[in-house]
């Protein structure tokens, strides 16, 4: 089975053994990040090859729209949530995805509204960078970016606070945040990783890969 398959076949397992970074970074990428949408995906490795520290044998991956060649089970449908700075950008999870990424996240909050099991469910990435001092004040503000757009909807929210921090290492970790669809209910995962030094190609910890901690919106 190769990587790819593997990965197409359980993301979550996957992700608990590499690091796959929700980014894309080929030269003729046409994925438009700012915008909400279905695409068909499959994963490439990161070039170096870098070193995964705390996980003998760990590759890092990122994202690819470029499925040539691809055999069927190395192509993932998943729904993106779009990334804007200083705003909110939504979409709407069906049963047509079997997973939801969004962009890497290294301080914004994703919110995610209530499910029927119907393969339904609203979900925002919000980001409120611009003119915060703090971490705690630009959750604060995103919190509220979001319940404005939820307006009087019951949803949880993902925050900074859940993964930036790790206790392996003192550092700053980022979080590959992400959504799995089974049987029309979305389950959703932190799987945060670190590049400690070297450039993308360099050396990484893996954080982790757990069930989201959500707080009440």
């Amino acid at each position: 089975m190769s990587d790819r398959s593997d990965f197409v076949r359980d993301p979550l397992e996957f992700m608990g053994r590499h690091i796959v970074r929700c980014q894309f970074f080929d030269w003729n990428n046409t994925v438009d990040i700012s915008q909400s949408r279905a695409h068909v995906i499959t994963i490439k490795e990161m070039q170096g090859p870098p070193l995964v520290l705390n996980r003998p044998g760990a590759k890092v991956f990122y994202l690819s729209n470029d499925v040539s060649g691809c055999a069927r089970d190395e192509r993932l449908p998943i729904f993106w949530l779009g990334y804007r700075p200083n705003k909110v950008t939504q979409g709407t999870l069906n049963n047509q995805s079997r997973v939801m990424f969004t962009a890497n996240m290294d301080g914004c909050s994703l919110g995610v509204g209530s499910q029927a099991g119907d393969g339904g469910c609203l979900v925002m990435h919000a980001n409120k960078a611009r003119g915060m001092p703090d971490r705690e004040a630009q959750a604060t503000a995103q919190h509220g970016q979001l319940q404005r757009k939820f307006d009087g909807q019951e949803f949880h929210v993902v925050e900074p606070s859940t993964y930036l921090t790790n206790e392996a290492d003192p550092g700053k970790f980022l979080a590959t945040n992400f959504g799995i669809n089974r049987d029309g209910w979305w389950f959703f995962y932190t799987h945060s990783w670190r590049l400690k030094t070297g450039g993308m190609d360099g050396y990484y910890l893996h954080g982790g890969t757990r069930e989201a901690i959500f707080t009440l919106g």
